[in-house]
């Protein structure tokens, strides 16, 4: 597989209580996986929560949304491959609204670009579910495989 540059990682928002380390290294793990060089992450929404239920209340105003946009932008202009990994539950409430908002304006920043996109399992799943996911999906196979598996193209229009 030929490398390529730079996979930007699209998560939902910075944790509040660890470093995010865990879900930095399975982007990097997806990187290698997809035949990147490296991998950076940008978020949907900037206001760190400790779970991401925490959107719900932080994200009711769009400036959360809004102010993550910049960063997304930067991300998308410097990258060679987009993974979609915000997670595929949406908040409730009226974040849910700003977060639909905030999806389809990436989809159609990332379709301006033509950048290739991933997901895993046909979702946005957040790295922290990989592992619960390809273990129902795909049982007795190692993570690694499992994953490289999972990963697959998100169709555009």
């Amino acid at each position: 597989m030929t490398e390529r540059g730079t996979l930007l990682g699209v998560g939902s928002n910075p944790p509040s209580q660890t470093s995010g380390q865990r879900t930095v290294a399975r982007v990097h793990q997806a990187a290698t996986i997809l035949g990147f060089e490296t991998a950076t992450i940008a978020n949907l929404f900037v206001l760190p929560t400790y779970r991401s239920g925490g959107i719900a209340d932080l994200g009711r105003t769009r400036e959360g949304w809004l102010d993550a946009r910049p960063h997304l932008v930067s991300g998308l202009d410097d990258c060679d491959g987009v993974l979609l990994a915000y997670g595929a539950q949406e908040p409730s409430g009226e974040a849910r609204t700003h977060h639909r908002d905030q999806v389809r304006w990436l989809d159609e920043k990332i379709e301006d670009r033509a950048l290739p996109t991933w997901w895993v399992g046909g979702a946005p799943r957040h790295p922290s579910r990989w592992q619960r996911y390809t273990w129902r999906e795909l049982p007795g196979i190692e993570f690694r495989e499992a994953l490289e598996r999972s990963f697959c193209q998100v169709p555009r229009a």
